[in-house]
């Protein structure tokens, strides 16, 4: 295998990491299988002491070359389906003090909301993001890596993990989740198709256009078995202590603020306060590195709208009605005004033409 130079280069745009922790855990994973772990290392010459500059983090660019090595072993060795392997037999403490954190929890719907506020303790090679429809929830990832091979087989053992972690949760083996998406295409042999059918023990669908889990939204409500109030609020300041060590090296203040504003604005809590409380920092200071950045909140909450408005008017089954409450307008009227004076055209036309598109590609 050869060496891919933008998986290799820790100079790319955005600089992902991923706990030590799971890293050397993975590593005992292979070497329990009997996979030359030491030697492979050594001949791509990847020395996790001199390639850790940030104590207790690998970089993603090794991270990826380390899986991507894996997958290539396991299908010399016959298995095809690495990340599904690896994520039955690690569990979902895999996911380590993020999902520990959020399992404990009251409610399903609050658990989904605090793993995904505390994702990046685990890792910052895989975005999660939640997508509310009427009458359900998505919960999307979307691995960083640049290898084909290693974001197919990220989507199969996060989906997994995830599916896991909800089923532990709540104590239900099945009917928590309500189906399953894949971007990667369905295996062609039947066994491997019904490994997938014994894990998730739900409709499963290949080739969709993200990776994600659905959750129905009345499940939401689900109390969790392994709920604790009082561990969850002792374990939380030190999450958000641990978070903001890195939080300004890998993201710049403008990414970082537009994320966050993602989720607020679909929370209908979208003011600067609240920005400035989920950044730990004080409104003030808020301001002014938003000033440094040549920037406001004002400009990044009107652009982030706008943008998570194109995205929703993509996806038909979500009305006008729905999109205007869910950025915060007083009703689809004034929602259709605000798209057209930014746009030149109204929602309609612009889901419509959308649709087209998307018909002739």
């Amino acid at each position: 295998m050869g060496h891919n130079a933008d998986m290799t280069n820790p100079d790319s745009p955005r600089r992902t990491f991923i706990a030590l922790e799971h890293v050397l855990r993975f590593l005992s994973y292979g070497k329990n299988l009997g996979g030359p772990v030491d030697s492979m290392l050594e001949f791509y010459n990847i020395d996790l002491r001199r390639d850790t500059p940030r104590p207790g983090y690998v970089p993603g660019h090794i991270w990826e070359m380390i899986i991507v090595i894996g997958i290539q072993w396991c299908k010399h060795m016959g298995d095809p389906l690495s990340g599904m392997a690896a994520a039955v037999s690690l569990g979902n403490s895999f996911l380590g003090l993020w999902g520990f954190i959020a399992e404990k929890s009251d409610t399903l719907g609050k658990a989904i909301e605090v793993a995904s506020a505390y994702k990046k303790l685990h890792a910052d090679t895989l975005d999660v993001f939640l997508r509310h429809h009427p009458g359900f929830l998505d919960i999307i990832i979307r691995p960083t890596f640049k290898s084909p091979e290693a974001y197919a087989n990220a989507a199969d053992f996060y989906l997994i993990q995830l599916d896991k972690f909800v089923k532990q949760c709540t104590g239900e083996a099945r009917g928590v989740i309500e189906c399953v998406h894949f971007q990667h295409a369905a295996p062609e042999e039947p066994e491997l198709l019904a490994r997938y059918e014994a894990v998730f023990k739900c409709p499963i669908h290949f080739g969709a256009a993200e990776n994600l889990l659905r959750i129905p939204a009345v499940a939401l409500n689900l109390s969790l078995v392994t709920a604790d109030a009082a561990l969850q609020t002792a374990l939380e300041p030190r999450a958000r202590q641990q978070l903001a060590a890195f939080e300004f090296i890998d993201e710049d203040i403008d990414a970082m603020a537009r994320r966050h504003l993602r989720t607020l604005i679909a929370g209908g809590r979208a003011s600067k306060e609240a920005l400035a409380e989920k950044m730990d920092m004080s409104p003030r200071s808020l301001h002014r590195k938003l000033q440094s950045a040549g920037t406001s909140f004002r400009a990044l909450s009107h652009e982030v709208r706008l943008e998570l408005a194109r995205q929703y008017l993509t996806q038909p089954e979500l009305s006008l009605a729905f999109i205007a409450n869910h950025l915060g307008f007083q009703d689809t009227p004034s929602l259709s005004r605000w798209f057209a004076d930014q746009t030149g055209e109204s929602p309609s036309v612009y889901r419509n033409r959308h649709a087209s598109q998307t018909e002739l590609k």
